[in-house]
């Protein structure tokens, strides 16, 4: 029906129509919603839009300058629309009386309330068994009772919040006296975590970000339960320090073994700079042990200007990760290290400064010769003529609690041409001056020197044929390896010391196969000739990667003096219907080391993930090691469970994930770094 403009009767006039529009009068009542009803907007225009309402009924008092708006009522503005069957408005006070249900929609914004009270000047109100969807992360608030106290600020005395979308959602926290705050955060206190409408947590006080960026607050749990350490309950807490820092203080119960606390430290400095720190202590009740682990790396890498890095890995006790981890990876760590070194360029070179620190996870560790320091220079490969030239020169430091203590120079200067084209031989000559000079109680005031020269030549070619859909490429080449030296008889620092005399053939040819572009087999064929040791035929290698028509990758060698296999390690992928499959093999007959592993993830819905590992050992244990995993997702919650079985232990893990109330850290997402 055709629209009327709003006329003026005076005191106590009525006018009313079939359908109406007073875009200049209800100006001011649609910046109640877009400015002040809309829950998560976060400003009002300053120079408010033309606005359109249709209504089947409008009625204007004049005594009391209140206007009624009633019938399939439609507000419009910038986007906005609010619909309901009466809208009243007094225009002395600025107040708005929505007294029957309505709905609000914006972009990102949607509102649904039985009723609702509101002063458009103060931006204030209250609405009524009101439900708030904010779109862009999913949240919904919904209360009784939901007060507006300020620009971005309301308060319900009794509300629930969650990202679920179903009308009795998988999971939401229900509580009293909640506060939020727009963009920003929800408190509320007395307050019970729901599955299902049904309460299974309960806390004093609930703080969770609005947002998805960095907040400070509790992230969610770890629960689970080990064999060996008992019952674990992880509670971590995230600090949002400022902009590019951030940390998480964690708190783990064993009801075994007492309770861990450990800290993480993050940032990232303007100037490139960037690390972290982890540090964990532990005092083991059963064990009457206290555990300290400290681990650390700062880096600042640069190439035009001072830089370098600091990492730190420390445990007080070597028996930490096979007492605290059920990762195999962290529980066979034979070795940790220290470094830290600072570099300066110059130009084609550099200066470093270098310290090391090394723990030995088995064996003692005072007689492992630690790097504190070493001094060195660099230079890279310079065009001297035809010719280039490089050279390294490094001063250290070697010592140890009980081995030997020395301090070394070492002098490399090397000269590398290379001639050819269709057939290219390089050839390097090297000489090495190392100087030893012995203190503490091995050998005090001893001395020792090596003088070394080496000559190394490589000539290769490449030979390769096109066809329809496939190109062959072979490289053959042959190596000549030779180093005279006249000291073999060096205690091991590093590998300077194995740089022995030496006098080495190589053949080797280099398969590739190209189809459309693509490299699907590389294949290289080695067989190493020493004709210093007496050996001459060494073990032959054979290095296999296919990309199709199964991924493989494999490493072996033959002697053909014992006619025996004697090592091979091996990898192949690939996919059973939905199903990754992955499995490996390490042998070494030397070692006696014969172990294999297997590893699937099986999609068994799109929401269910089922994940496994194993390692077994054939020559040892047998089944050392196994993890299982699963993984449920839905719509706005995660679970994850794992069981992992270890050499004396087994472990079970519950970690959940509630959609829309993780956090960032600087680096990515927060998490502390546990061995757990």
């Amino acid at each position: 029906m055709k629209s009327e403009k709003l006329k003026e009767k005076g005191e106590g006039g009525r006018i009313s129509g079939d359908k109406w529009n007073a875009p200049c009068f209800f100006l001011v009542l649609v910046s109640l919603f877009t400015g002040c009803l809309s829950v998560f907007t976060l400003s009002c225009f300053a120079e408010e839009p033309g606005t359109v309402i249709t209504a089947d009924r409008m009625e204007y008092f004049g005594q009391t300058k209140k206007y009624v708006a009633t019938g399939s009522a439609v507000l419009e503005r910038a986007g906005a629309v609010v619909r309901g069957d009466e809208i009243i408005y007094y225009e002395d006070t600025s107040e708005a009386v929505i007294p029957g249900a309505f709905t609000y929609q914006d972009p990102e914004t949607s509102i649904k309330a039985a009723k609702a009270e509101m002063n458009v000047d103060a931006k204030t109100g209250t609405l009524f068994d009101a439900e708030i969807f904010y779109r862009k992360y999913n949240y919904h608030i919904s209360g009784d009772k939901i007060e507006k106290r300020g620009e971005d600020y309301y308060f319900s005395p009794d509300a629930t919040f969650t990202t679920c979308d179903a009308p009795v959602p998988a999971w939401c926290f229900k509580g009293k006296e909640v506060n939020a705050v727009v963009d920003k955060r929800l408190t509320s206190r007395d307050t019970t975590f729901r599955i299902k409408d049904v309460p299974v947590f309960y806390t004093p006080y609930l703080w969770a970000s609005l947002i998805k960026e960095r907040q400070t607050g509790l992230l969610m749990p770890l629960v689970g339960s080990s064999s060996t350490r008992g019952f674990l309950l992880s509670v971590p807490f995230y600090w949002n320090i400022s902009e590019n820092r951030d940390a998480t203080v964690v708190l783990d119960a064993f009801s075994k073994r007492g309770i861990g606390t450990g800290l993480e430290y993050r940032f990232i400095e303007p100037g490139g700079g960037s690390g972290n720190l982890w540090t964990y202590h532990i005092k083991d009740t059963e064990l009457s042990e206290d555990f300290w682990e400290v681990r650390g790396l700062y880096e600042n890498r640069r190439a035009d200007g001072p830089g370098g890095y600091l990492d730190v890995n420390y445990v007080n006790l070597k028996d930490f990760y096979r007492e605290y981890s059920s990762r195999r990876d962290v529980k066979i760590l034979r070795y940790l290290d220290s470094v830290g070194e600072f570099n300066l360029p110059l130009g084609n070179s550099r200066l470093y400064f270098l310290g090391q620190y090394g723990q030995d996870l088995q064996n003692d560790t005072a007689i492992v010769p630690e790097r504190l320091p070493e001094v060195g220079y660099v230079l890279n490969y310079t065009p001297l003529g035809g010719v280039m030239y490089s050279a390294a020169l490094s001063t250290s430091n070697f010592w140890s609690e009980k081995g030997e203590s020395a301090g070394r120079v070492d002098i490399y200067p090397k000269l590398l041409h290379s001639v050819g084209s269709d057939v290219v031989l390089a050839q390097s000559v090297g000489l090495r001056e190392t100087a030893y000079a012995f203190y503490g109680e091995q050998d005090p005031g001893k001395t020792l020197q090596r003088a070394a020269f080496e000559y190394d030549a490589t000539a290769h070619t490449r030979l390769y044929r096109k066809y329809s859909a496939f190109t062959h490429i072979i490289e053959p080449s042959i190596r000549y390896h030779f180093i005279y030296s006249s000291e073999n008889n060096l205690p091991v620092f590093d590998s300077a010391e194995l740089y022995g005399k030496t006098s080495d053939v190589e053949l080797s040819l280099l398969n590739r196969g190209i189809v459309r572009g693509r490299e699907v087999f590389v294949i290289r064929l080695t067989q190493p000739l020493d004709t210093y040791s007496g050996r001459i035929w060494q073990p032959f290698k054979l290095d296999l990667n296919l990309t199709a028509p199964l991924p493989l990758m494999m490493e072996a060698t033959y002697d053909f003096n014992t006619r025996r296999i004697e090592t091979v390690t091996s990898s192949v992928r690939f996919r059973v219907f939905n199903a990754g499959v992955a499995v490996g093999e390490r042998y070494d007959r030397k070692e006696d080391v014969l172990m294999y592993t297997a590893s699937v993830d099986v999609n068994l819905h799109r929401s269910v993930q089922v994940g496994g590992q194993m390692w077994y050992d054939a020559k040892g244990e047998g089944l050392r090691d196994m993890t299982l995993t699963l993984r449920y997702k839905r719509q706005c919650w995660g679970l994850r469970l794992e069981a992992v079985k270890t050499t004396g232990d087994f472990t079970m893990k519950v970690m959940f994930d509630l959609t829309g109330l993780s956090t960032k850290s600087p680096t990515g997402v927060p998490g502390y770094s546990p061995t757990l």
